[in-house]
């Protein structure tokens, strides 16, 4: 057998790198039909900056509400509690402004994200809400602070500034599974923002594509 044959025959990809605790859990709320208005206004700031680095995909465009944790493996009691924390949360839908962009400071001073700052007196309630409901089930998490859509990781900085504002409508919300380093996001829950309860079955299995709720 050359040595050909053996590297054809025995050679097998590395498994891709990851970070010690890699499976983040987070709660959300995904942009609507904002997406598309959000990548052009991506396009517009990184070309005025001339800013380049790891761009966020559209249909992974999301508004953080708050961050549960990084693991090596997801606690079982973790959705379960955010369950019970959603199922108290009634809470109809509302509008978001995003109309600011700045980068934010980092660890990593090749991945300072750069991001569009949302604002919006119901998200402001919101983000309260949920942070105590979490509380009361006894999960650790901090309140909504900068409340914001990242679009993109990179080394350049921008200082505050305003754009073109960009409205759109919050009608549900997500407990998310991010699998770091893989760029793969799994739907643990989604609840929408109205008085009827938990989504349904069917909604639960929608692939993640926050832009559109498709594939």
């Amino acid at each position: 057998m050359s040595d050909q044959q053996f590297r054809f025959d025995f050679g097998e990809k590395p498994a891709p790198r990851r970070p010690k605790k890699p499976e983040r859990v987070f709660i959300c709320l995904d942009v609507g039909e904002a997406g598309r208005e959000i990548e052009n206004c991506r396009c517009g700031v990184v070309s005025e900056y001339r800013l380049h680095g790891s761009e966020i995909p559209v249909e992974r465009f999301h508004l953080s509400i708050c961050h549960l944790g990084d693991f090596k493996r997801i606690p079982s009691h973790i959705p379960f509690a955010v369950m019970r924390a959603a199922q108290r949360i009634a809470v109809s839908a509302f509008d978001i402004v995003l109309d600011h962009t700045v980068t934010f400071p980092s660890g990593r001073p090749d991945k300072r994200p750069t991001v569009l700052l949302a604002r919006s007196p119901e998200l402001t309630a919101f983000g309260e809400r949920v942070h105590r409901e979490l509380l009361a089930q006894g999960l650790r998490t901090t309140p909504l602070r900068s409340p914001h859509v990242t679009l993109l990781y990179g080394p350049r900085s921008i200082s505050a500034h305003a754009v073109r504002p960009i409205r759109f409508r919050a009608t549900r919300f997500y407990l998310i599974h991010s699998e770091l380093w893989l760029t793969k996001y799994n739907v643990l829950g989604c609840w929408p923002l109205s008085d009827r309860g938990p989504a349904s079955e069917q909604e639960l299995k929608v692939p993640i594509a926050f832009g559109s709720m498709a594939a």
